[in-house]
C-alpha cells in the first residue's frame, strides 16, 4: 500500500524537522533528538514499504 508509506514517510521527515529546530520533543524529554531518532526509522520504514509495494504491483501476473 503506497499511502501508508508516504505517510510514514511525512510524519518522519515532520518529526526530524520539528526535534531537530527544538520545536517539538519527545514527551517526557527536554530533547528534540529524542524525536528526530524516531523519526528516522519512519522515513526508513516508509522507504521499505513503497518499495515493497513497487515490486509487488510489478511482479503481478494477470
Amino acid at each position: 500500500m503506497k499511502i501508508g508509506g508516504i505517510l510514514n514517510i511525512i510524519i518522519g521527515l515532520v518529526f526530524i524537522v520539528g526535534g531537530l529546530s527544538g520545536k517539538l520533543a519527545l514527551i517526557g524529554t527536554d530533547n528534540g533528538m529524542f524525536l528526530a531518532i524516531p523519526g528516522g526509522i519512519l522515513v526508513i520504514w516508509g522507504v521499505y514499504r513503497l518499495k515493497r509495494a513497487g515490486s509487488r504491483a510489478g511482479s503481478s501476473t494477470r
